[in-house]
């Protein structure tokens, strides 16, 4: 990484904070820590018989961020290149934007509702972080 990008995920990292302190306060109760990447985002694996298991296997959600955290449901959550990518992406949408991520992520949500689309498949978040599961996709990152 040079010295520029550095400096842009740094800042990033310090603007994501309280979103960060979030989910570590949400996860380390019911999780381990996997490993930590090159960029810095913490892979947890949830503990399977904790309350945070329980609520992930009841509504099939394999994995999700929480600013530079992200949770897996399962074991081979981190070895999971598509998920890891959509993840990435969602960590990366929550260093431009920080402690606005989480409202505007419900806003998102609002709006396809009230328009009649569903709240989680057709918000731009989720969207966006679909189309990064994709090998080559360049939208959101820092600095090439």
């Amino acid at each position: 990484m040079n010295g520029m990008r550095k400096v842009l995920w740094l800042a990033g990292y310090l603007w994501a904070l309280p979103v960060t302190l979030v989910g570590l306060l949400l996860t380390l109760p019911f999780t381990q820590l996997d490993s930590v990447d090159d960029e810095g985002i913490l892979h947890f694996v949830v503990v399977p018989d904790s309350p945070l298991g329980w609520y992930m296997r009841r509504f099939h959600i394999n994995a999700f961020a929480l600013g530079a955290v992200v949770t897996y449901a399962g074991a081979d959550g981190p070895r999971q290149i598509r998920l890891m990518r959509h993840e990435r992406a969602h960590v990366v949408q929550t260093l431009f934007l920080g402690p606005l991520f989480l409202p505007l992520y419900g806003l998102a949500s609002l709006w396809q509702f009230t328009r009649g689309g569903h709240p989680y498949r057709d918000n731009w978040f989720e969207v966006r972080a679909r189309a990064a599961e994709v090998p080559g996709y360049r939208a959101l990152r820092l600095v090439r």
